[in-house]
């Protein structure tokens, strides 16, 4: 009991730094943290991989609304971006959370497991492949994050490896980027919860890790604040290839179990 307490407090501080100091909402980390403890201790058997995102999804809320507050009293975030893809990134969101219900868990897990890579990858290079396809991008832009929204909502995530990117091409400053991304992730996560209810409100009840909540969600708000500060004091390009190493192994283990 105790042993899982500790890793819900360490997959919180860790998932929290994410939040406040790369705009990744946090859940990158809690959702492949969540689902190792689900396998490994046998919980949530059958839909693992559901419980791990909606439990991110809710951790999102309270990590988001903490590393956004400090973005905002450190007038970093461009809310007028926030306001023009809000819409879209929440009918995404909509779509995500269908798919959730509505798919078998080990097809959900294939497709976590590839799109996991791809963040990881994406991380990595800097989202150059992104980058250098602006133009393209650009033009797509309300349906790129509607996209968005669907993979954030289907992977329990904050959307930052996408949004930063994107965002970052229109601002051309990095933690104006990141800090914009994370309201964004806010967001994500307030319409998916919403979208849970209505889809099926007995997820609340029976899909929910409850218990990793009330370690998980403080520890999440402790490390958005170390997050933040790092953020002025850290390149945060090492990290991202920390994580990225990290994502990767986490996937391939999903793939081979």
């Amino acid at each position: 009991m105790m042993e899982l307490v500790y890793i819900y407090i360490l997959i919180g501080l860790i998932g929290g730094i994410t939040a406040g100091m790369l705009g990744l909402g946090g859940g990158i980390i809690f959702v492949p943290g969540l689902l190792l403890v689900h396998k490994f201790s046998g919980l949530f058997d059958g839909y693992q991989l559901q419980s791990a995102v909606y439990t991110s999804l809710i951790c999102i809320i309270f990590a988001g609304s903490t590393s956004s507050y400090l973005h905002f009293r450190n007038k970093l975030i461009e809310f007028k971006f926030v306001k023009k893809y809000a819409l879209n990134v929440s009918l995404g969101c909509l779509l995500g959370i269908f798919l959730l219900e509505h798919l078998s868990s080990k097809i959900l897990e294939n497709i976590y497991g590839l799109i996991l890579i791809v963040l990881a990858l994406l991380l990595i290079s800097d989202a150059k492949i992104i980058r250098n396809n602006m133009i393209i991008v650009r033009n797509v832009g309300k349906f790129y994050f509607f996209l968005n929204g669907t993979i954030s909502s289907l992977m329990g995530i904050g959307g930052g490896t996408l949004s930063v990117p994107y965002i970052s091409f229109l601002i051309d400053d990095i933690k104006k980027s990141i800090a914009t991304a994370s309201a964004l992730g806010l967001v994500i996560a307030i319409t998916s919860i919403m979208f849970m209810y209505m889809i099926n409100y007995e997820i609340f009840y029976s899909k929910i890790n409850h218990l990793s909540l009330f370690f998980i969600i403080p520890a999440s708000i402790i490390g958005s604040y170390i997050g933040v500060t790092m953020l002025k004091r850290i390149n945060p390009d090492k990290v991202k290839k920390i994580f990225s190493g990290l994502l990767i192994i986490i996937a391939l283990y999903i793939f081979i179990d």
